[in-house]
C-alpha cells in the first residue's frame, strides 16, 4: 500500500539493503533534474553514488556557457527594422534556441525553464527579440546564484522593465505594477507580509530607470527618481532600487525562504508539500546566504527527494513530454522535417509556448497540463513523432530494442517489461496493461515463434513490433508522470 505521505528526512540518500540505487533511480533523476536520456548513458551513470551523481549533473550544468549571441542579441530597433525581416520571426529563431538548449543541456535549461516561469515575462507584451533573448541569458547565468541577487538583477532587465511597467515609473507618475509582483510572485507570495502601503511606497524607490534610445538598453535617469523620503516595512529613508532588495531581504527572509522552497518542492519533488520539509529547507537556504547550488544539493541529494512516494507524481509538461521522449529514443528524422518548428508549435499548441507564459503568474503546472482536450492532442503528437521517426529509418526501433534488453532475449513478456522499465518511472504496471502490452508487441506471429527459436530480435518483423509497441506504450496514463 502507498504511504499517505513520506516521512524520510532531508539527510543523504545512502544506498543500503533497504535503500536500492541501480538503473532506474539513475533515470528518475535524470527525468527530474532533466529531460531524461538514452540508454547508451546509463551503464556510466549507475557508477557514481546518489551524492556523486547531483554533484556531476550541478557541476555538468555550471560549467556551460550561456546561449551564444545569434548575432542580434543587441540589436537596437533601427538594426531590427532594417533586417528585412518581423520581429516574430527572431522569436521564433529564440524559441528554437530554448529548445536545443532543453534537449542538450539537462539540469541547467531545465533550471532555466522553471526560473523563467517565476521571473515571469510574456514575450508579445514587449515584442523584442533583444531583450527576450538577453533575459533569458540573464536566467541562465544566475541559476546556481545567489537569490538575492538574483532578484537584484532581473528586476533592471530590459524585457522586465518593459513588461511589468518599471520603464513607466517615474516621480511624476509611480506605477506600482512591478513592485506589486516583486512582492506577490517573485519573493514573498500573495497578500503575505505586505500591505498596499509597503508597494505604493516601494514603487517610488524603484523609480528612475526610463531611459532608452531607439529601443536599446535602458538606463538609469536621475532626473525621474523619487528622491523623497520613504517607508518600507516599517524602515523610513530616501530608499532606491537596492536598498528595497536589502530591505525585503533583512526583514522577510523567513517568509522569502518558505515561498521559494515551497515553489521548487512542488516542481522537482511533490505537488502536496511536505510542510515539516519545508521549513527545514527555508531555514537551510537562509542560513547560507541564499544559495541557490546549496539548496538544490540538500533538496537532490536527500533520502526525501529518492523516496518511493515521491515518484510518478508530477504531470510532465509539453516540453517535458517531447523531449524526454525524443532524449530516450535518440532517433533521427528526415532532413525536410523541420524539428526545431515541431517542438516549437506543438508545445505551443498543448499550452507551454516557451518564453511566452499564459500570464505573470505563470504555468501552474501538474494537473493543469491535462485537460479533455489536451490529453488527446499529446497522444496525437507524440504518434505524430513516433511516425517521422519511422519514415526516416525504421531500422532505428529495431536498434533501440537492442539495446534494451540485449540480443538473446526472445521471451515477449520480459522484453516488455524491460522497455516499460526504461521508458517510464518505477511503478507497477497493470496486469492487463501488460497483457494488452505483450498482445501488441508479438502483433500477429503465432505464440509458437517465441517458444521454438523461429522468432529473435534481429527478424525483419522487429522494427515494426517495437514502433506499435511504443506507440502503445506511450498512451497509457502512466506515461504522462515523472
Amino acid at each position: 500500500m502507498r504511504k499517505s505521505c513520506s516521512n524520510n528526512s532531508l539527510a543523504p540518500y545512502l544506498v543500503n539493503t533497504e535503500s536500492k540505487w541501480d538503473e532506474k533511480k539513475v533515470l528518475f533523476v535524470l527525468r527530474r533534474l532533466g529531460f531524461g536520456t538514452d540508454i547508451n548513458k546509463l551503464s556510466e551513470l549507475v557508477n557514481y553514488s546518489p551524492s556523486d551523481l547531483i554533484d556531476k549533473i550541478i557541476d555538468d550544468a555550471k560549467s556551460l556557457d550561456v546561449s551564444p549571441d545569434p548575432g542580434w542579441a543587441n540589436w537596437t530597433a533601427s538594426d531590427f527594422n532594417e533586417s528585412g525581416r518581423n520581429r516574430g520571426q527572431f522569436f521564433r529563431d529564440h524559441q528554437r534556441i530554448v529548445f536545443r538548449d532543453l534537449l542538450n543541456n539537462g539540469f541547467r535549461d531545465r533550471l532555466t525553464l522553471f526560473w523563467s516561469n517565476h521571473f515571469v515575462t510574456e514575450y508579445y507584451m514587449y515584442n523584442h527579440p533583444a531583450y527576450a533573448f538577453r533575459y533569458y541569458n540573464n536566467i541562465q547565468k544566475n541559476v546556481f546564484g545567489n537569490f538575492k541577487e538574483f532578484v537584484r538583477i532581473i528586476g533592471l532587465d530590459d524585457a522586465m522593465l518593459m513588461y511589468l511597467n518599471g520603464f513607466e515609473n517615474k516621480n511624476s507618475k509611480p506605477n506600482e505594477n512591478y513592485s506589486r509582483e516583486l512582492y506577490e510572485l517573485f519573493t514573498l507570495g500573495e497578500g503575505n507580509g505586505y500591505t498596499q502601503e509597503d508597494i505604493t511606497e516601494t514603487s517610488r524607490a524603484l523609480t528612475g530607470y526610463n531611459t532608452r534610445n531607439n529601443q536599446g538598453p535602458i538606463s538609469f535617469n536621475e532626473k525621474w527618481y523619487d528622491s523623497g523620503q520613504k517607508t518600507i516595512f516599517g524602515r523610513t529613508g530616501n530608499w532606491n532600487y537596492d536598498d528595497v532588495i536589502n530591505i525585503l531581504f533583512e526583514e522577510k527572509k523567513e517568509l522569502i525562504g518558505i515561498f521559494i522552497c515551497t515553489k521548487l518542492y512542488k516542481y522537482f519533488i511533490n505537488p502536496n508539500v511536505n510542510q515539516d520539509i519545508i521549513n527545514q529547507l527555508s531555514n537551510y537556504f537562509i542560513e547560507n546566504n541564499f544559495s541557490l547550488e546549496l539548496l538544490y544539493k540538500k533538496m537532490f541529494k536527500s533520502e526525501h527527494f529518492f523516496d518511493n512516494y515521491n515518484i510518478n507524481v508530477l504531470i510532465k509538461s509539453p516540453s517535458d513530454l517531447l523531449c524526454n521522449l525524443f532524449n530516450q529514443l535518440k532517433f533521427k528524422t528526415s532532413d525536410n522535417f523541420n524539428l526545431d518548428n515541431f517542438f516549437i508549435y506543438k508545445s505551443r499548441d498543448m499550452g507551454q509556448e516557451v518564453l511566452n507564459p499564459v500570464d505573470v503568474a505563470g504555468w501552474q503546472g501538474d494537473q493543469y497540463w491535462i485537460s479533455t482536450g489536451s490529453l488527446p492532442m499529446r497522444w496525437e503528437f507524440v504518434d505524430d513523432l513516433l511516425w517521422r521517426f519511422w519514415q526516416k529509418d525504421k531500422i532505428q526501433y529495431q536498434n533501440f530494442l537492442k539495446n534494451i534488453v540485449g540480443n538473446n532475449d526472445t521471451n515477449p513478456t520480459s522484453i516488455v517489461k524491460k522497455v516499460i522499465d526504461f521508458m517510464f518511472c518505477e511503478y507497477d504496471i497493470k496486469e492487463e496493461d501488460l497483457i494488452d502490452a505483450v498482445e501488441v508487441f508479438k502483433s500477429d506471429l503465432p505464440d509458437i515463434y517465441y517458444e521454438d527459436g523461429t522468432w529473435n530480435i534481429n527478424n525483419d518483423t522487429v522494427p515494426l513490433q517495437t514502433y506499435r509497441l511504443i506507440g502503445f506504450l506511450i498512451k497509457l496514463p502512466e506515461y504522462q508522470l515523472k
